[in-house]
């Protein structure tokens, strides 16, 4: 993909200036042109480095991948914090995962991140450090020197074995009654069919 190609040497470009060696964040933002059929899955799963997470809006706007954790948090509050730390960035985006339990959250924010928004779509590349955002500058290169060219995904060939529907579909009718029972008797507030 030649866009990707280009926004990647104009991100080492953009490392290549003289940073600071002082912490703080630094983002860098290259436009990333959609005339190039970019396939942001195969992207990530050509790559070996991890953590790797995709993510897409239910409408189709808008989704991002993103590649790799320069700070991660175990929990949403550590996440708002941090963001409440840097309102100079109010743009940042901390990706990941909550858990039922708030203090077993797996969030990051990532290294590198491709975004698309309607028909614009952004490479986004990250530096933090607690001391030298020069040294967080070399390690960046680095990392984009790991990354590979994108491999086309195997398309997937399925064949249906068996299927078996559990409750019957009397079953299921009964199942329904029974919770929209209990919920207006006030015993549950939602189920989850």
């Amino acid at each position: 993909m030649q866009s990707l190609t280009t926004a990647l040497e104009n991100l080492l470009r953009h490392l290549s200036q003289e940073i600071p060696a002082i912490p703080g964040i630094r983002v860098i933002d290259i436009p990333f042109p959609l005339k190039d059929a970019f396939d942001a899955l195969s992207w990530l799963a050509s790559q070996q480095t991890y953590p790797q997470f995709y993510w897409q809006q239910r409408n189709g706007d808008e989704d991002a991948a993103v590649l790799g954790a320069i700070t991660r948090f175990t929990s949403l509050d550590q996440a708002q914090r941090f963001l409440r730390q840097h309102p100079e960035h109010a743009d940042l985006r901390i990706w990941g995962l909550n858990a039922f339990d708030p203090s077993q959250g797996n969030l990051l924010l990532p290294r590198l991140e491709w975004r698309r928004c309607g028909g614009k779509a952004t490479l986004r590349l990250t530096l933090f450090s607690e001391s030298s955002l020069q040294h967080d500058a070399i390690k960046a290169r680095e990392f984009i020197a790991t990354l590979v060219s994108i491999k086309p995904l195997p398309g997937l060939h399925l064949t249906t074995t068996r299927e078996q529907h559990w409750p019957d579909k009397t079953g299921w009718t009964q199942l329904i009654e029974l919770a929209t029972k209990t919920i207006a008797e006030g015993e549950l507030d939602k189920v989850v069919l």
